[in-house]
């Protein structure tokens, strides 16, 4: 991995400290009803939880229900003995509790953990239709079908619907500039627009316009790189002595 991709790592990771890490699958053990924080936004953050544009599982008709059995009704795969405990206990949760936004978000959590990515994918998109206006299901299923199915249509489908429901969500952007640069090679061509889209939606922020300096350096475009190291020092980023190491380097 290039260095200027590891420094760009070190500031997303910095950033993600920052927000609560919403959007992660970093592990904790947690009870049942007290959904754990992985890839689960805290209570202040989630959108639309008891909003008008929820939607009912009622309001969801067959289909909804039909998502949900088979989500709940999958097979509990072998592994860890606490995990798979928690997965039996939410599933059952969850069928009294079928707008427990948290829950889902947690079962496709426990599923993904036991390897079971339809599993996941499965609660992930239920998540995403009882919480439409939510970004954390989306963006759980666009890293779930970009690194663990390997479905890139789809990966670009779900991390697009992330950051069109959320335009400040930082790491979409980064998820979706990586996918094209290191996965989507037929899309290749897109992965410098969507950090332009991405900085010009976020002009505050200085980590896409680092992510994109180190890009172009890369490349060997040292004129774009020093233009994007130069602007993200503007705005007074915490690894500032390291963007400056960068552009000295260039």
């Amino acid at each position: 991995m290039p260095k200027t991709y590891l420094i760009a790592l070190v500031i997303l990771i910095l950033i993600l400290i920052a927000a609560g890490a919403a959007g992660f699958f970093i592990w904790r053990n947690l009870p049942v009803r007290q959904a754990s924080n992985l890839a689960v936004p805290p209570p202040s953050a989630e959108v639309g939880v008891d909003g008008p544009q929820t939607p009912s599982v009622e309001e969801g008709g067959g289909e909804l229900e039909i998502l949900a059995n088979q989500a709940l009704d999958r097979k509990i795969p072998a592994g860890d003995a606490a995990k798979t405990k928690e997965l039996k206990d939410l599933s059952l949760q969850l069928k009294s509790e079928p707008n427990y936004l948290q829950g889902w978000l947690q079962l496709g959590i426990l599923r993904k953990f036991l390897e079971d990515y339809e599993g996941a994918s499965l609660a992930w998109q239920y998540a995403s239709a009882i919480r439409p206006a939510d970004y954390v299901a989306f963006n759980n299923l666009g890293d779930l079908y970009h690194f663990y199915l390997k479905d890139f249509a789809k990966a670009e489908k779900y991390i697009k619907q992330a950051i069109s429901v959320k335009p400040d969500f930082i790491p979409g952007y980064k998820n979706l500039f990586d996918l094209y640069a290191l996965s989507y090679t037929e899309k290749s061509s897109q992965a410098v627009p969507i950090l332009l889209e991405g900085i010009q939606k976020n002009q505050s922020d200085y980590y896409l316009k680092v992510v994109l300096a180190s890009y172009y350096k890369d490349q060997g475009d040292k004129p774009n790189a020093r233009k994007y190291y130069e602007e993200a020092l503007k705005l007074n980023p915490p690894n500032k002595a390291a963007i400056e190491e960068e552009l000295n380097n260039i």
